[in-house]
């Protein structure tokens, strides 16, 4: 159902595989994939940083990049409330994480850095699947997804 694929090219911040391919496996059932073959890259902020600015024009490090390869169809109509988009379409893409963000960024709200990872997990994947944050409204829609899913582990984020 859901193919997994780590590369874990930091030292920073030790994680455990299962809290990938479980932060990866159940965003993806919350949202009714289908199917997914995702890529989960870990980096620190310097290599996170190059890829920002080579791929998007961005001159600065950033929490997580998503790449969307292929989707299939699914109900990604942003129109489509309260029909969950991304649902039964399959997926391939790749998050570009930085786990040095992560642990800054834990200190910051003051939670384990491994909570913001999944947030950044979590958040990756919902572009994924067609969620955007570029307006104030859609900012809206995507946290409050973000929420509901961080729920499975009893996590409630902290936004600035």
């Amino acid at each position: 159902m859901f193919e997994i694929h780590l590369s874990n090219n930091q030292q920073l911040l030790p994680v455990r595989d299962s809290l990938i391919h479980d932060a990866v496996s159940q965003t993806l059932t919350a949202q009714n994939v289908a199917s997914a073959e995702i890529v989960v890259a870990l980096v620190d902020d310097k290599s996170i940083h190059t890829v920002n600015r080579e791929h998007l024009q961005h001159d600065y490090p950033t929490d997580v990049i998503s790449f969307l390869y292929e989707s299939s169809c699914g109900a990604t109509n942003e129109d489509s409330e309260p029909l969950l988009r991304g649902s039964e379409s399959h997926l391939d893409g790749e998050l570009v994480i930085s786990t040095e963000t992560a642990i800054r960024e834990s200190t910051t709200y003051q939670w384990d850095p491994l909570d913001e990872l999944r947030l950044y997990i979590v958040h990756g994947l919902l572009h994924l699947c067609g969620y955007d944050d570029q307006t104030d409204s859609e900012q809206e829609i995507m946290r409050q997804r973000e929420q509901a899913i961080l729920k499975f582990w009893n996590l409630t984020p902290h936004y600035t």
